[in-house]
């Protein structure tokens, strides 16, 4: 994998402190001790706008941070006279401001305490924070101290029960609205992570976790996707669940150990850099205009020279850690074994690992070009920033000078995933980059299946303790009597079906000899795969079914499809128009409603075929499955009445509870209306509109259709709706799914509908200049009308039917209730 590097700030006089992500996504923000804020723009290699720090008085405490929300930098710097005791304070300016002295321009807050870092507090909605609202400006981070107090700004820090005494912060992160800190406690192994919500700083919880051996320190972590990554001292990357129970260890999700990751024992860790910690670079005089000018000239001149070998060797800086996104991490080191020939190591090696996985993605060395400076007293390898620019884009702080390095890392996918786990292949480069980063030793044990141990079934213990397994004789209860070692096997009915599929793709490809030899070929086929309940392949289906359409042997193509369904005919293009033109519409209506995906083109070629003009041979074959359509439907309702009459003399009126009666009524109402005042063409139209087509794609087919054309399916579906307006249910009954309904399946009321909104939506602006478009019009304009007046009137019972499913008593208008009075029968008599 290739990567690009240059240097986008040169070492100066000054040392840097830190790194961030400026406002745009390629801006990068650096932060210069004893100089002021400059911000880059990685894209153009250039410097974007900068603000000095105004007072040699002042150190900045912690790096520069963007924050969003309020369109505003933070840090926290420090008054280094005596007369300050060590005072600390949020300085806080707006991005919009012009270049000028930061000890003019920024707001001064007071903090209490040494502080760690500060981390910016993601909106929580689009509005920016007002300017004038200090408060709400000082709240824009989160300040961690060094003692693992948090707090929101300048606001009192979170208080956290059961907070041991002694703790030592080692680092913080960031994680959307979570912030992560981890601490150690003076004087034992274990370490502690803290977790807060960013939005109003509350605590989640405290989860401790110990280091995987006595020997390892903490050399970096990172925070994301709910995973903390950290880098040990031997290696070992180990990704922890973030979310167990509060108070109890956190768990390890996926472990990695990286053997170019395994450092001495005298190298620079979180563990021990507050006890070893960094010498301060020299101060230099400062001076001011000639003199000034010059010490520049010297310090850049300085800063060209090559560094001794014994200033080299002397520099051992840990690896870091930099979250990518997509739960993927990258381990950067710089490489201590290099020949460096008298001058500083410039390569950088970048391992990218997979912390949901536990698999290595790439390992890539970049090459850092000279320019940046090398000065003996920096450090190496300080600080690694991501941008949002990309997600292999990245900005290191590396011998106090600030490089930008882009490598190709991408989100996993499942090929790499694949080849990344996959370590017995070493040609994938997932594989190569695993066995460069693990080792071969670490690639064989994961490698390596773990043996299963299966206990005996549950069924089997009856049998073993009567003695029935032992005495019976069958040998297949011998295998599930005693545990047996996992071993994937495929079952020897799953061979034969790919036998059967073999053997099909050879005919396929030679063809039968005739019609009879395929025939009984695929029906053993598909008697074999429906008493095994096994299936073919769509692939193979998919080829059998367009042979079958071209030999058009429609027989034979009829059992396949009633066998195994083709979900997708976009896989067998040219298969339904194939039907079509063979006049094979009762095939066409079983299997269009089960299936997705026509192609637009296919459905097109449908429609202009069956909408006027029609050739004679296709009106040909739409009377013909009319015409038997039309006298089954005659012979189903001639059988309804008949039923209907012998009930009647037998029992003397239609019982209401006869459900067979009523079934058998409602197929011959359903049957009559299939047919019933449609010509031919509309009769073979049910299949095309019953199929759930793409609302786009059946849009786009529609607009390609003439005005006659539109008109002639307007009217088809003018028809559908007055039926439904009759006495057609709009909610389909399960017999409509039988083998003899299928033929007479008609579109459902939400088809009709939203064919009909597309078909107005398509010919929107040439529709009323077609002939009889005002008396479809019309028509739909009385349908919609008497659906109206009908939901208008059962509007009315909604107050009752909320009183009845909720078992109320129904109050009455014209009566008052039978608890508020009484009726008393007098009877007045003359006597």
């Amino acid at each position: 994998m290739s990567a690009q590097a240059y240097c986008l700030c040169p070492r100066g006089s000054n040392s840097v402190r830190g790194l961030s992500q400026g406002p745009k996504a390629d801006e990068v923000v650096v932060t210069v001790q004893s100089d002021g804020v400059v911000c880059y723009s990685s894209a153009r290699r250039e410097l974007v706008r900068s603000w000095t720090l105004g007072s040699q008085q002042l150190k900045f405490v912690t790096k520069a941070v963007y924050v969003p929300s309020s369109n505003s930098y933070y840090a926290v710097v420090q008054q280094s006279n005596s007369s300050s005791s060590g005072i600390q304070s949020l300085l806080s300016w707006p991005v919009t401001t012009s270049s000028s002295s930061l000890e003019q321009l920024a707001h001064r807050h007071v903090l209490s305490g040494s502080v760690h870092s500060i981390h910016p507090v993601p909106a929580r909605s689009k509005q920016s924070v007002d300017p004038s609202d200090m408060d709400a400006i000082t709240r824009g981070v989160a300040v961690v101290y060094t003692d693992g107090r948090v707090a929101l700004g300048v606001d009192a820090s979170v208080q956290v029960a059961d907070r041991p005494t002694g703790m030592r912060l080692l680092s913080s992160h960031t994680d959307a609205d979570k912030l992560a800190v981890i601490c150690r406690v003076k004087g034992e192994s274990r370490y502690q992570l803290s977790l807060y919500t960013l939005h109003g700083l509350k605590h989640i919880s405290n989860c401790v976790f110990q280091p995987p051996s006595d020997s390892a320190k903490l050399v970096s972590a990172s925070f994301q996707d709910g995973h903390l990554a950290i880098l040990w001292s031997d290696g070992l990357l180990q990704a922890y669940n973030t979310a167990p129970t509060p108070g109890n260890p956190l768990t390890v999700h996926t472990t990695a150990r990286l053997r170019s990751f395994n450092l001495a024992s005298s190298a620079m860790t979180l563990d021990n850099q507050e006890q070893h910690p960094q010498a301060p670079l020299q101060q230099q005089q400062q001076h001011s205009g000639k003199k000034r000018r010059k010490s520049a000239a010297v310090a850049a001149a300085a800063a060209r020279e090559p560094l001794s070998d014994s200033a080299t060797a002397s520099t051992t800086t840990a690896p870091m850690l930099v979250p990518l996104g997509e739960h993927a991490v990258a381990a950067v080191r710089e490489p201590s074994d290099l020949s460096t020939n008298g001058h500083q190591s410039t390569e950088l090696e970048i391992t990218v690992a997979n912390t949901q996985y536990g698999c290595v993605q790439s390992v890539t060395t970049v090459k850092l070009p000279g320019g940046g400076g090398v000065e003996s007293a920096a450090p190496g390898l300080q600080e690694a920033v991501q941008l949002r620019s990309g997600m292999g884009s990245l900005v290191l702080l590396m011998h106090s000078a600030v490089w930008y390095i882009s490598i190709q890392a991408q989100p996993a996918t499942l090929a790499s995933l694949v080849g990344a786990l996959n370590l017995c292949s070493p040609t994938h480069p997932a594989a190569q980059a695993s066995l460069r980063a693990l080792g071969e030793e670490e690639c064989s044990s994961i490698s390596t299946p773990p043996q299963v141990e299966h206990a005996r079934p549950v069924w089997t213990q009856s049998l073993l303790e009567s003695g029935e397994a032992s005495s019976s004789g069958d040998n297949h209860l011998g295998s599930f009597a005693t545990p047996a070692t996992l071993r994937w096997q495929l079952d020897a009915s799953t061979q034969q079906v790919q036998m059967l599929e073999a053997q099909l793709a050879q005919h396929l490809t030679h063809g039968w000899t005739d019609q009879e030899a395929c025939r009984s070929f695929m029906a053993g086929t598909l008697k074999f795969c429906r008493d095994n309940k096994l299936s073919l392949s769509t692939r193979v289906v998919a080829t059998t079914a367009a042979y079958l359409a071209q030999q058009q042997w429609w027989g034979i193509l009829d059992d396949l499809l009633r066998a195994q369904a083709l979900s997708f005919l976009a896989l067998c293009p040219g298969l339904s128009l194939a039907m079509v033109q063979g006049g094979q519409f009762t095939l066409l209506a079983s299997i269009l409603p089960k299936s997705l995906n026509l192609p637009e083109q296919e459905l097109l070629s449908i429609l202009q075929l069956l909408l006027p003009p029609v050739t004679p041979p296709l009106a040909a074959s739409c009377k013909q499955h009319s015409s038997r359509l039309r006298a089954l439907a005659a012979s189903a309702v001639g059988a309804a009445e008949e039923a209907c009459m012998a009930h009647i003399r037998a029992k003397g009126e239609l019982s209401p509870t006869d459900a067979a009666l009523h079934v058998k009524v409602a197929k011959a109402a359903y049957a009559a209306a299939a047919v019933d005042g449609l010509t031919p063409q509309e009769v073979c139209m049910h299949g095309i509109a019953s199929m759930t087509h793409e609302p786009g794609v059946l849009l786009s087919v529609l607009r390609q259709l003439s005005g006659a054309q539109a008109m002639a399916l307007a009217r088809y579906l003018l028809k559908l709706m007055t039926k439904y307006s009759g006495n057609l249910n709009d909610t389909l009954p399960e017999w409509v799914e039988s083998s003899n309904m299928v033929p007479f399946r008609v579109p459902t009321l939400q088809h009709v509908l939203q064919w009909l909104a597309l078909l107005f939506d398509a010919h929107i602006t040439s529709f009323h200049k077609q002939a009889g478009s005002v008396e479809i019009l019309r028509h739909l304009r009385q349908l919609v009308g008497r659906h109206v007046s009908m939901v208008q009137q059962m509007s009315q019972l909604r107050g009752i039917m909320e009183h009845l499913t909720s078992k109320a008593p129904v109050p009455f208008a014209d009566h008052q209730a039978d608890s508020l009075y009484s009726v008393e029968l007098l009877d007045f008599r003359i006597l």
